[in-house]
This record gives structure tokens, C-alpha cells and sequence, in this order.
């Protein structure tokens, strides 16, 4: 018979104070992540303004202050917001979820965090304070009523204006920025540090501070006295941006209901095509920033990849997918406590996919149109080192000899005998360019052929093949790389016109044609390179 313990009465088992706080730590909070997960309590408080300021002593101790005009909370409600887990707010829609994230992103940087509120049902400000190491020398879950600090008040007082508001104070900051030698230095990095959180903001609240945008409520947030302004992933104001679809998607719940989502697939201008250089610049059309931009009720909690639906290349650099949602898919879609991730399974991401066929051959197609123009337009001088280098030696490597007989072919005579055939000729060439020639394109999409060139054996390219973009691209503008690879293919080409003969002909083309498609096959995989314009 198995024993058991039924005569024991339930116990409650508290967990270790010191190990939860600091283990909750490491949640996996950026510094922009953490801020903005403060600012979503105070839109949750109907704020109208967010007032954030970070300053730094000539000790280079940091303190953090975030404050806003919002409802403000009473004496419960501070209780309640530094609660672990607190209560859920009465509206669902909340962009609070899991009753962590005030506590959890604060504690993420520093050790010690403060809530001064006041509302109006009592207009009393207070002030509760959760501190680690008080907490660890304690053992318990201590939470600690200081004096409010003359500077605290003030800078409450200059976003509340004698209203309602609340202040979330950071103090004993350890995980913001390493230590420097000098505080020169040191202010350097964090004057980085604002630049990044205050376009962070400018792209998870865009919906929220653009006031022509009604999706929701307008706010206000400033950084250390910079005003934030809205920016817009999807370059919505520029002429040239093009909306390829968009669809309301129902979704069918368990429970019967049936709430949807927003989908639109948007390409932006390439470069040269923005009403300013100040808004290409603004636009950020890099790889980092194409991607599926993922709205929970209007606020930016993912972007920068494609769910793993598709690479990020530069190929797709000029596409942006808007995927917007409400509460309602938190279940479904996974959504993280940092509100910063959705899982994309099943038949969303079937959806999705197929969603971005379309979308996706677009862009690829205009990127392609702008890489060809490129590599050509840079392709024209890129190979004249090579052209100089091989004339300056052909002379005491070349072994055969070329009589032009036809539009198309030329009488040859090397070491294996005289033969005809059949190869490219052209005497309306550069004679500083005519042993390496990069053309549009070659029959069967070989990587280059052998040609002859006002008389003297040259080598084609072919712009248009796979390696030539990957593996010339990245480097059409490093001379070195780009002469190794002209020379290594002008040699093949004289080493075909030397050796062959008239039984060995169609061998070394099939070969040329087989070494062509095999490294097609083999740079697939290779990244594409973003190649840029030698004018920039």
C-alpha cells in the first residue's frame, strides 16, 4: 500500500524574498524596453504627458526619474502597483498585462525603485519604496515609506501641476553603463544612451504621438527637455510609398468570438525617391529595419525580422508588413511579459506567409531593378585595374592566335592545331577595357566566356549570375579582391582558347557551363550584399 502524508495540513511556503527580487532581475529587459514599459503605465493612467529625465552625478552615479499627469493612485493603489503580480486593471485593453512590469524593468537597472503618487481623492502625494538590499539584509517583503526629497516634489510638481500624476524614481542604477575613467567619457555614453531610447520611443509610441493619427489617444513624451516626435515605419507621408494590400483578418476564438487583426504590406521609396534627404536619412532603409512591424493596441512591441517566415536580405529591405491586434489575441499569439515578442504559429504564420508572396516578389523585383543599375553603373570602371594588369602580360601568356572569319567566329591556332569557332567578337571596344568586359548578360547564363576584343583574347562576365552579385558585389569597389577575380577568370578563358582543339570544343563549353551552374547552386545560401553606390 502506498503511504501518504493527508494528515499533514496545508502550508504556506513563501519564497525566499532576496532570490525572487534579484532573479526577477535578469527578465531579459534592454534599457529602451524597460522605459518604454513604464510609459505604457502611464498611458494606462490616461496621461497626457511623460516627462522623463536621466542625470548623472560627477560620480557617475545614475538616477532615473519618469514622470506623468496622469489619474495618480491613492494609498491602495501605490500597494497594489508594487505588488508583485498586482491586480489586473478593470480595462482589458490595458497595455499593463501581467502586473510585473513596473517592478521587473525597473529593477532590471537599478536596485532600488520609487512610486510617488498622488490622485484626487485625498490630493496627497506619497511615496513607497522597494529596496533590494533592504529586502536581502531583512529577509522579508518590506515595503519602505521615505521622506519625499525637495527634488523629487519638484520635479513631480513640474509635470502634475498641482494634479493628479505619479513619479517612478530608479536609484542605485548598476546595469546601465560600465564604469569609465573619465566622466567625459562617461557622459558621452549616456548622451548614446538617450539617443537610442528617444528614437526607441519615437517608434513604439508613434501611434500614440502622432495627433493626426486617431487609432489612439494622443500623448506627450519628453527626454531629458527634448520633445519626442512620431516615427512612422512605413514612410506614410511620402509620395512614393506604396500600400500592395491590406486585410481585416477574422480570427475564431474558442470561446466562439471572433476578434481580428490588421495586415498591410507596404513598400517604402529606395534612395533618391524621398521628398528630402532628410527623410531618406529618417527612413532607416536598411536591413535592420524591414520586417513584420507588430502593433498591440497601436504600441510597437516587435519589429526588424520576419518571424523566421523569410531572411532578412537586402532584397526585402524596402518591405515593411503591418501586423496591428488587440488584447483579445494575447492567448493565441503568445504575448511576453515585456510585451515585446508574439509566437507566429500554425495557421497565422501559414496565412501570413501566404499573405507576403505578392508583397515579396515586389520588392525583390524593385531591389533587383536598383542592383542592376548599380552594378552596372559601377561595373564601368571597377575592372580597369584588371584590364591594365593583363594587357601589361598577355603578351607572355597568351598561346593563341585569332583570325576573325565570320560575324561570330574566329579561325584559331594554338598548341593542339588550327580549328574554327564559334566565340564572341567585338572590335567596337575601350582598348584601355577590352581584356575583362562585364556584360548585362551570357547565353545559358554562364559566369563568363571567352571572347575576342579588337583582336586579343578578352574574357566576358556575366553581371546577371548569382556569383558575380555576391561574390564581385560586395567588393566592386576593392580593387585587389576584384582584379584576383578578373584575373582568375580572363586565365580560364585563355587556358579554353590554348588548349582546346576542334574535337575538344563543345567539352570545355559544357564544363563552362557546368562550373556556371554549380557556383550558382553553391553562393545560394550566401548573404546578398548591400551594394552601395560609389556617388554616396
Amino acid at each position: 500500500m502506498i503511504q501518504t502524508n493527508k494528515t499533514q495540513e496545508d502550508f504556506i511556503l513563501l519564497p525566499d524574498p532576496e532570490r525572487i527580487v534579484n532573479g526577477l532581475r535578469d527578465t531579459g529587459y534592454n534599457f529602451d524596453t524597460a522605459i518604454a514599459d513604464i510609459v505604457d503605465n502611464s498611458i494606462s493612467a490616461n496621461a497626457t504627458t511623460v516627462n522623463i529625465h536621466i542625470e548623472m552625478d560627477p560620480n557617475q552615479n545614475v538616477r532615473v526619474y519618469i514622470a506623468d499627469d496622469g489619474e495618480g493612485m491613492d494609498l491602495d493603489g501605490l500597494k497594489n502597483a508594487m505588488k508583485y503580480g498586482s491586480k489586473a486593471r478593470e480595462e482589458a485593453n490595458s497595455l499593463g498585462k501581467f502586473g510585473l512590469g513596473l517592478k521587473t524593468a525597473s529593477t532590471a537597472f537599478g536596485r532600488c525603485l520609487s512610486l510617488l503618487s498622488r490622485n484626487n481623492s485625498d490630493n496627497t502625494l506619497r511615496k513607497v519604496q522597494w529596496d533590494l538590499d533592504y529586502i536581502a539584509a531583512q529577509g522579508q517583503w518590506l515595503l519602505q515609506f521615505p521622506e519625499i526629497d525637495v527634488d523629487e516634489e519638484d520635479f513631480f510638481e513640474n509635470t502634475a501641476q498641482g494634479g493628479p500624476g505619479t513619479l517612478v524614481i530608479w536609484d542605485k542604477i548598476d546595469r546601465l553603463l560600465k564604469d569609465y575613467k573619465t566622466e567625459a567619457n562617461a557622459k558621452k555614453a549616456l548622451n548614446r544612451t538617450l539617443d537610442k531610447l528617444r528614437f526607441h520611443l519615437s517608434m513604439v509610441f508613434q501611434r500614440y504621438l502622432d495627433i493626426n493619427d486617431t487609432r489612439a489617444s494622443n500623448i506627450r513624451i519628453v527626454v531629458n527637455d527634448v520633445e519626442i516626435l512620431p516615427w512612422d515605419p512605413f514612410c506614410r507621408k511620402e509620395e512614393k510609398t506604396e500600400l500592395l494590400q491590406e486585410q481585416v483578418v477574422p480570427v475564431e476564438m474558442p470561446d466562439g468570438s471572433k476578434p481580428t487583426f490588421y495586415i498591410a504590406a507596404y513598400i517604402i521609396p529606395k534612395k533618391g525617391e524621398y521628398s528630402s534627404r532628410e527623410a531618406e536619412v529618417s527612413a532607416r532603409g536598411s536591413n535592420d529595419f524591414q520586417g513584420i512591424y507588430v502593433y498591440r493596441e497601436n504600441r510597437l512591441i516587435h519589429f526588424g525580422d520576419w518571424f523566421g517566415l523569410m531572411k532578412n536580405e537586402p532584397h526585402f529591405s524596402l518591405l515593411r508588413l503591418d501586423f496591428s491586434f488587440d488584447y483579445q489575441l494575447d492567448e493565441i499569439l503568445s504575448v511576453d511579459i515585456k510585451k515585446s515578442r508574439i509566437l507566429l504559429i500554425g495557421e497565422l504564420a501559414s496565412f501570413i506567409e501566404k499573405f507576403l508572396g505578392s508583397p515579396r516578389r515586389e520588392a525583390e523585383k524593385r531591389y533587383r531593378d536598383k542592383e542592376t543599375k548599380l552594378i552596372d553603373k559601377t561595373s564601368k570602371e571597377v575592372h580597369k585595374p584588371s584590364n591594365q594588369a593583363i594587357d601589361a602580360s598577355a603578351k607572355n601568356i597568351v598561346n593563341a592566335k585569332f583570325k576573325i572569319v565570320g560575324e561570330d567566329k574566329a579561325e584559331v591556332t594554338n598548341p593542339q592545331g588550327t580549328f574554327t569557332k564559334t566565340i564572341v567578337i567585338n572590335d567596337q571596344v575601350d582598348p584601355k577595357q577590352a581584356r575583362v568586359i562585364a556584360v548585362p548578360s551570357i547565353e545559358s547564363n554562364a559566369l563568363w566566356a571567352p571572347a575576342i576584343v579588337n583582336q586579343q583574347q578578352a574574357v566576358y562576365i556575366n553581371e546577371s549570375h548569382p556569383f558575380y552579385k555576391k561574390v564581385y558585389g560586395p567588393y566592386l569597389q576593392q580593387n585587389v579582391v576584384v582584379q584576383g577575380l578578373d584575373y582568375i577568370l580572363w586565365a580560364l578563358a585563355e587556358a579554353e582558347s590554348s588548349t582546346c582543339n576542334a574535337a575538344t570544343i563543345e567539352n570545355y563549353e559544357d564544363m563552362r557551363y557546368t562550373v556556371s551552374r554549380n557556383l550558382k547552386k553553391l553562393v545560394e545560401n550566401l548573404p546578398d550584399p548591400e551594394i552601395v553606390d560609389p556617388e554616396e
